[in-house]
């Protein structure tokens, strides 16, 4: 299909003013998202910081007095004056066990609400560590309804239990609310409801660890997160923190439809802007492409008449009386004609000649960069990256680090020419030994790095160093001279740890100076 040049040319100026127009409408919507994404990070997460500030004074408190009633009081009771305190922190009933958990007394609140047992199967109570008073995850069986205690046990062996309510917890959950659907939700260290807008989970203390969110905090983490809802049915984005003393996780979810609701009436008006730009574009466009199309008409029309002349013969002139100028133009433009199509074969030649050449020394300069001007081998740029690429793909593998005892001197002794030689020697050993995915590269001056990939194994790899360092005391003949040199060896296996290239070649490298340390001619492994 051929389209005329004017709605070609109409065609792209509208594509082209469209790309810019998508692109600023695109980014409109995006950063209309993005506020409310932002806003999310700085109101719900302040929410849940706060609250989760809130919690954990709340919690010292309640300590402290749970502390204190417990350590001035006995098997008697409470003292009147610590009851107002008491009821501050929503405490039910205190009471005292033994050393084996059994109930010794209620010293105050109701009597039905504390257990008779703290090893009871049906209620048991975590004993090991009581040192310190605490308080314990939702009880939910063998109580009538979901229950948190606060647990300690006194240097006189008796343990005190604290039987709580949630009110004051229920309280900070209810008083967060906005949106349709935006709330607070409160649960325990073992992803227990400890307050929620459903009134159903809240009472049965529902477990919501599986909900991802809930993991990140039973995992200790804070932020901003997304995860789907149960209980809203819903995509979610929530601000989300965790209480130090106790463990609880607060977090304050909203419906991710609410946000992108917000951000819609944003986007509309982007878009009604988009499409009048659109139209506006359109008009001026078809008038600037009337303009430049018009006088390519007029030249297509006088071109096709000199084509017309010229396929007719080369001595034919136009038709009419024509002026002397016009008719040297036309014959101007066929000799043209003659000259080009001579001309292009010629220049079809010097053009691929010159690819060609260009294609060569590029291969050369490439070769060049990336590989040692004497020995051929692999340079410290190129082993750099290769070792940089391995590190990105946390691959665990193998590297040597070699450095050859008294090179300096057989340098100093027969020249530096018998020295590059010999490095040239060695090189081409040392590959015939290698495996077909090893790399040994010259790192620099008598310094060498073998790069093992599939080389995971420290025993394997310091087996394969061995070898090496028996090859490099093997007596080297060049140009008749008969050259004994040895090498030491710093071997650094890759396992993670290592986080650039940097780190990695700096073990091996310290690890070769501690063999040279030790008496040149060893192989030493780097630490971790």
């Amino acid at each position: 299909m051929k389209l005329p040049f004017r709605h070609l040319l109409f065609l792209v100026m509208i594509l082209t003013s469209l790309i810019p127009i998508t692109a600023i409408s695109l980014w409109s919507a995006n950063s209309a998202l993005e506020n409310e994404y932002n806003m999310v990070h700085d109101k719900h997460l302040l929410l849940a910081q706060n609250i989760t500030k809130a919690l954990n004074r709340y919690a010292m408190d309640a300590l402290a007095i749970f502390t204190t009633v417990t350590n001035f009081n006995n098997s008697q009771g409470v003292a009147k004056d610590m009851f107002t305190l008491l009821n501050t922190i929503d405490v039910v009933s205190i009471g005292v066990f033994n050393q084996q958990g059994q109930r010794e007394a209620v010293v105050y609140g109701d009597l039905q609400s504390q257990p008779l047992s703290l090893t009871d199967p049906a209620n048991p109570f975590e004993l090991s560590d009581l040192s310190q008073a605490h308080f314990t995850p939702l009880h939910k069986t063998g109580v009538k309804q979901p229950t948190l205690y606060m647990i300690r046990q006194t240097p006189d062996m008796r343990i005190w239990l604290a039987t709580m309510n949630a009110t004051y917890i229920e309280q900070l959950q209810s008083a967060v609310m906005f949106g349709n659907k935006g709330h607070a939700a409160i649960v325990d260290k073992q992803g227990n409801v400890l307050a929620h807008p459903n009134s159903q989970w809240q009472v049965e203390a529902k477990n919501i660890s599986k909900i991802s969110i809930v993991q990140q905090m039973m995992n200790g983490e804070s932020g901003v997160s997304q995860f789907y809802s149960p209980a809203v049915k819903d995509d979610m984005i929530a601000g989300f923190d965790v209480v130090p003393l106790t463990g609880w996780g607060v977090m304050i979810p909203q419906p991710l439809i609410e946000l992108e609701q917000r951000a819609f009436v944003v986007i509309k008006f982007t878009l009604l802007v988009a499409l009048v730009s659109l139209i506006v574009c359109s008009i001026f466009s078809w008038w600037i492409v009337g303009l430049i199309t018009r006088p390519i008409d007029i030249l297509t029309a006088k071109t096709r008449d000199i084509i017309d002349v010229s396929t007719n013969g080369g001595q034919r002139h136009p038709r009419g009386i024509h002026t002397a100028e016009f008719t040297k133009l036309f014959d101007s433009f066929r000799q043209m004609s003659l000259e080009i199509s001579n001309g292009r074969e010629e220049l079809e030649v010097r053009v691929a000649d010159r690819t060609a050449d260009l294609a060569e020394a590029q291969a050369k300069a490439l070769h060049l960069a990336n590989h040692d001007a004497v020995t051929g081998l692999a340079n410290r740029v190129a082993i750099r990256f290769k070792i940089a690429e391995l590190l990105q793909q946390n691959k665990h593998f193998s590297l040597l680090f070699i450095d050859l005892d008294g090179f300096k001197g057989v340098n100093d002794q027969y020249g530096h020419r018998i020295g590059d030689e010999l490095l040239k020697a060695l090189a081409d050993k040392v590959n015939k030994h290698l495996l077909i995915d090893d790399i040994l590269a010259r790192y620099g001056g008598d310094e060498f790095i073998i790069l093992m990939p599939n080389m995971d194994s420290i025993s394997a790899a310091e087996c394969a160093a061995e070898k090496l360092l028996q090859l490099f005391s093997e007596p080297v003949i060049v140009e008749d001279k008969v050259i004994i040199i040895s090498a030491c060896i710093g071997l650094a296996l890759s396992n993670g740890t290592d986080k650039d290239t940097d780190s990695l070649i700096h073990r091996a490298d310290t690890a070769m100076y501690q063999a040279k340390h030790q008496g040149k001619n060893q192989v030493m492994v780097a630490s971790s």
